[in-house]
């Protein structure tokens, strides 16, 4: 019987030298068949992630193509909204469109350099037809002032889209002495309104055209009788 129980407590004793020495290996990073088999049985299996499918773009002429639908698809949903509001506002549809009309015909009849001296030539031959007795004075005064300033090279002309201005520089373009290269001494926005000889506007310059009203009538020699 005392036999027995040394047998007992010696296999007690062996066993517990041998879980403490498993303890001891894995609080140091260490590994043991219980832990390694522990691990393999607890540790979940990866699972594999699907492949991602390719975006299938098509062709140059399927890319073209849906282009030009998605493109012809937004005018059009435009153009059915813009119809609908016309129809629903009347009178303010027909006040743009004549409102755009009126923009586009000034900007297509704007006068530029060019028809103005063919106007300044064609006024000045119509007034030498006329004696200097039946010559209006303001209309000849004026065909010298811009005769005299196309000789000077001092004749400008500036577009504004809807109208445009002739207006007189103080020196030729091609001048090349210090006041006229000088950006400080050209002209300003301040007093720019004196320069102004005419305006230009849906293909007719008026202060021309207005001089030219009367031009064969001499007030001076009717307020001398």
């Amino acid at each position: 019987m005392w036999k027995f129980v040394c047998c007992t407590c010696s296999f007690h004793k062996k066993d517990m030298f041998q879980f403490s020495r498993r303890i001891l290996a894995r609080q140091q990073g260490g590994k043991t068949r219980f832990s390694s088999a522990t691990a393999e049985t607890t540790t979940p299996s990866a699972t594999p992630t699907p492949p991602v499918p390719a975006v299938d773009k098509g062709t140059r002429l399927e890319q073209w193509k849906k282009f030009w639908t998605v493109l012809y698809s937004d005018y059009r949903d435009v153009a059915v909204d813009t119809i609908t509001s016309m129809k629903a506002k009347p009178k303010k549809a027909a006040a743009y469109l004549t409102g755009i009309g009126c923009v586009l015909y000034a900007t297509e009849t704007n006068p530029d350099a060019r028809t103005y001296y063919e106007a300044m030539v064609k006024a000045a031959d119509d007034a030498i037809l006329v004696s200097e007795a039946n010559l209006n004075p303001a209309t000849d005064n004026r065909l010298c002032l811009i005769r005299q300033s196309y000789n000077e090279g001092t004749v400008r002309c500036l577009s504004l889209g809807l109208f445009s201005l002739i207006w007189l520089a103080n020196y030729h373009q091609d001048c090349g002495i210090y006041p006229s290269q000088c950006k400080y001494l050209k002209p300003g926005i301040i007093g720019f309104h004196k320069r102004i000889i005419d305006v230009g506007f849906l293909g007719q310059w008026w202060n021309i055209h207005w001089y030219m009203k009367d031009f064969d009538i001499n007030h001076n020699e009717f307020s001398r009788q």
